[in-house]
């Protein structure tokens, strides 16, 4: 299976750390501390008694445009390679007890059933346990949506050092893979560049970008593969 790399993001530790990266952090500040005010006073309002239906209705997406303004924010943010990272040791098999309903819900939503093969003891990787589930929400979003439309099968293994990769390497890899569909070679290169999704225009095309971004800061790698009617990516983890 031959994987491609988000080697075209130039993902280096200026582009990490750098001026616009500081920029980016604090413009998206400024702007969720904007949206909190919109969101508390159309909240006010919202809970006044008499308020006609008509402005009620109006404040309410008023309200909703704003949360998911400030959603998307934290996207950016991240596909930036601005997120703040605490990097600690992690326990993969407890942890993924405690993050299952997160991690099944785009499955549940998507009318897909997920295939888990989780290898028992495997050693703790180092890194920051919110946003590493943000990358395996990522992964996992874009399995399920691709088999939900196809009729295909999703599929998630978690291997120790020694499966996949060689034992010497202390490596936990893990590979979300669904049937049913192929991108084509010309399109794999793309998929983990901003906006340049295989999905239609609903979408933003930041998910894999962001996974791509949040894997370099923690030192992960993270490459795709389609062929034979079946779509893999493939996280590695080094060992703690």
């Amino acid at each position: 299976m031959q994987f491609v790399f988000p080697t075209n993001l130039q993902l280096g530790h200026e582009h990490s750390e750098g001026f616009h990266q500081e920029l980016l952090r604090g413009l998206t500040h400024k702007l969720n501390n904007l949206l909190a005010v919109i969101q508390g006073f159309s909240s006010l309002i919202l809970m006044t008694d008499d308020l006609d239906p008509g402005v009620a209705e109006n404040m309410q997406h008023i309200r909703e445009a704003s949360v998911n303004v400030s959603a998307l924010s934290e996207r950016i943010r991240s596909a930036g390679g601005c997120a703040k990272l605490t990097v600690q040791p992690l326990g993969l098999n407890d942890y993924l007890g405690v993050v299952e309903a997160a991690l099944l819900e785009p499955f549940t939503k998507n009318g897909v059933q997920l295939e888990a093969d989780v290898q028992a003891g495997l050693p703790p990787i180092q890194v920051d346990p919110t946003k590493f589930k943000d990358i395996l929400i990522e992964l996992l979003k874009n399995a399920a949506e691709a088999a939900g439309k196809t009729g295909g099968r999703a599929m998630l293994k978690i291997a120790g050092p020694g499966v996949i990769t060689p034992a010497e390497q202390r490596r936990v890899d893990i590979l979300v893979s669904n049937t049913g569909s192929q991108i084509q070679p010309e399109k794999l290169a793309e998929v983990f560049r901003p906006f340049h999704g295989t999905k239609n225009s609903n979408h933003l095309g930041l998910g894999l970008t962001i996974a791509a971004m949040l894997s370099h800061q923690m030192n992960l790698q993270i490459g795709i593969a389609s062929e034979n009617n079946t779509t893999t990516l493939w996280l590695s983890c080094p060992a703690a």
